[in-house]
């Protein structure tokens, strides 16, 4: 027992000799947030948020994230702690309570009303967070495979398919031609190439508007969203992207020239009157977390618009770039008229944190049709604060006492206690030895 003491004595000692030299390096408080959303959907007074991922981390350390196939419609932020999510097809982790993994749980459908006009094909989310050498790390990502939406034709298409053969035809004409004027502007057209598209395209409208009532106006193929928190050496970082979509508005198939035979079938994403593709977006924040400097960029989503070309014969597109933040309309006039507004991103930057942002493409489509159907996609946020942590003050060592200058003879008395030790110690060794 008294050998325990004396080591434990000599190991303080030790201790209290070398603290100075590993002084607390700096460190910083940081805590991150990031969200994407693949797309928010509102027919009416209806309306959910489709492909959603969020997450938020500290150094306590805390990380909490969520990924969602289909959640309710969401406002300005979303929580991840609180989030309006289906059950089937959403994840949620929590370090350490619920780690969570990577597999997506998945599941299709919408609740009514808009079950009966969105076809919701599947929903996906997913969702894992953990800590790693005392750092977040989270993974979270939300997925939206295919949707269509199915619209009366007659409210798109106001032709009387019960008239007369030749007054059908002349009420398609006006349809035909209307389209052409209002499309005139991105359209190459001549005289006589527009007469012939003219006549085939009524042929392909009236054999559409025989044979269904209903049809999928609008289809839609979305991207994932995904909201990461990483953390590797003295950088933590929160990264949000989506991955953009493609929707097709009026699928009007190929036909043989005199329309009588249709060579496809109509499909919006294929063959649409519009077909308009949005790029992907993505928004960083990351912070230092010794010197708690941080920063942020962001880019917004590309939108390219492609408007089908009526006037030739055979199908074609002409493409119309959107930049960010302009708006522009096609088929202004028609049922079919349709609002593209591309996203504009956002940098903010200063002491004690950074924020990007790149706002979400919005599409108001088909506005003739009960109201049309409102879209956003391609939604990435992502922010930091920081703030630095003073480090601790080195433990100063004792002043040495100041030792008074010897008179007189020389002390041996140091030296003899020495000695004694010496004798004591190896007395005690002969003895265990022997």
């Amino acid at each position: 027992m008294k050998r325990l003491l004396a080591l434990i004595a000599v190991v303080s000692l030790l201790g209290a000799i070398a603290a100075p030299a590993f002084a607390a390096k700096a460190t910083s408080r940081f805590a991150l947030s990031g969200e994407a959303r693949a797309l928010e959907l509102a027919i009416g007074d209806q309306g959910v948020t489709l492909g959603l991922a969020a997450t938020l981390a500290d150094s306590s350390p805390k990380v909490l994230g969520v990924g969602a196939g289909q959640c309710s419609l969401l406002g300005e932020t979303a929580d991840p702690n609180d989030v309006p999510c289906s059950d089937d097809n959403t994840e949620k982790s929590e370090w350490p309570a619920n780690i969570g993994d990577e597999n997506p749980t998945c599941a299709g459908g919408l609740p009514a009303p808009l079950d009966t006009i969105i076809d919701l094909k599947v929903a996906c989310g997913s969702s894992q967070s953990f800590v790693k050498k005392g750092l977040p790390q989270s993974f979270n990502s939300g997925e939206v495979a295919h949707l269509d939406a199915a619209l009366p034709l007659e409210a798109l298409l106001p032709i009387d398919v019960d008239l007369p053969v030749e007054q059908v035809k002349e009420q398609a004409k006006g349809v035909v031609n209307d389209l052409v004027d209002t499309l005139q502007p991105v359209l190459d057209q001549t005289p006589q190439e527009v007469q012939d598209a003219a006549e085939q395209v009524v042929n392909t409208v009236i054999q559409i508007l025989e044979t269904t009532d209903v049809t999928d106006v609008v289809a839609a193929e979305i991207g994932r969203s995904v909201s990461n928190i990483t953390g590797k050496g003295d950088v933590v970082k929160v990264a949000s992207s989506a991955a953009g979509a493609r929707i097709g508005i009026l699928g009007i198939p190929e036909a043989t020239p005199d329309g009588e035979t249709l060579i496809t079938e109509a499909n919006p994403l294929t063959n649409g009157l519009v077909i308009i593709e949005v790029g992907p977006s993505q928004a960083t924040a990351t912070a230092n977390n010794q010197t708690a400097d941080a920063s942020s960029a962001a880019s917004a989503a590309i939108v390219t618009v492609k408007v089908r070309d009526i006037t030739k014969p055979e199908p074609s597109y002409v493409e119309v770039s959107v930049a960010p933040g302009e708006t522009i309309t096609v088929l202004e006039g028609t049922p079919a008229e349709s609002t593209i507004t591309a996203a504009d991103s956002i940098t903010e930057e200063k002491d004690g944190g950074a924020r990007a942002a790149a706002d979400a493409v919005r599409l108001h489509l088909v506005k003739g049709v009960q109201g049309g159907i409102k879209l956003g996609l391609s939604r990435s946020v992502a922010a930091v604060t920081a703030a630095a942590v003073k480090p601790q003050a080195p433990i100063k060592k004792a002043p040495k006492p100041q030792v008074l200058p010897l008179t007189g003879g020389t002390d041996y008395t140091i030296v003899a206690v020495g000695l004694l030790i010496l004798a004591v110690v190896a007395l005690a060794v002969r003895r265990r030895l022997t």
